[in-house]
This record gives C-alpha cells, structure tokens and sequence, in this order.
C-alpha cells in the first residue's frame, strides 16, 4: 500500500504495519491510523505518520533511552483495552517537541504499542512526577 508522508515522500507500507488508534491521539482524534518510520540518520528517533493525512507526523522517541528511570503503569482498563498478555508485547513511545533550541519530550503520556495486534493508545499517567515538557539532554 503506497502512503504520502511529510518527510519521505510517497512510500509504500505493509498493511499489517498499521496502528490503529481506537479514539485517534489527543489533538488528532480524527486520525486513527498511523505507521512508524525510522530515521536514517537518528536511529533514536522514529515517525508516527497518520496513513490518513500526510502533513501529520509526529516525533518520538524511546524513554528509556534519555530517561533510564522512566516507569509507567498501565490501569487494567487500558491493559484489556489494547488486550495486552505480556509486557514485552507493548512498545512504550513518548512524542517530542522541537520549540527553537530546546527539544522536550511528553513523558505525562506515552503512546502504547501491543505489538501482537498493533492497537495503540496514547495515555495519561495519573499520579505522576512527569512533566509534559521533559527537556532532553541531548539528541
């Protein structure tokens, strides 16, 4: 399947790569589908293109990487939402901002991957000590 995207052209996707986004991602709730693309020059950072509208693509990167003591919890409602069995199924994102020389990451709601199915979700961590504009050491 051929997609265009913001920053790769047109591309060709496996179907089965596609995320779905049952209530779409706050801000883009319109928008249910989304694929992630690499960078080849920044392996930390990925792509979470909308398959529906080119223009949106959003940023993200792995937390652990700049955050080695980042934890999140998961409510059983959201487990069974994305039919989650095992932890090492679920891919943890968190989507970063670029404001002119400072890069901030959201870590208050990380987008959630079941791998196995490919539902995704973005969530909002209650209770938590993060910041939705985490600066980033360095990228």
């Amino acid at each position: 399947m051929k997609i265009g995207t913001r920053f790769f052209g047109e591309i060709e996707i496996d179907e089965k790569e596609i995320i779905k986004f049952k209530y779409g991602i706050p801000g883009f709730e319109h928008l249910k589908e989304f694929v992630i693309l690499n960078l080849e020059d920044n392996p930390n950072l990925k792509c979470l293109q909308s398959v529906e509208e080119k223009s949106i693509c959003l940023m993200m990167i792995s937390p652990w990487t700049y955050f080695k003591d980042y934890e999140i919890k998961l409510s059983d409602n959201e487990v069974e939402e994305l039919e989650i069995e095992k932890e090492r199924d679920v891919l943890i994102y968190n989507i970063i901002t670029v404001r002119g020389d400072k890069i901030t990451a959201n870590l208050l709601a990380p987008i959630v991957i079941n791998i196995i199915n490919n539902k995704g979700k973005q969530i909002i961590l209650s209770d938590s000590k993060y910041s939705i504009r985490q600066e980033i050491p360095c990228l």
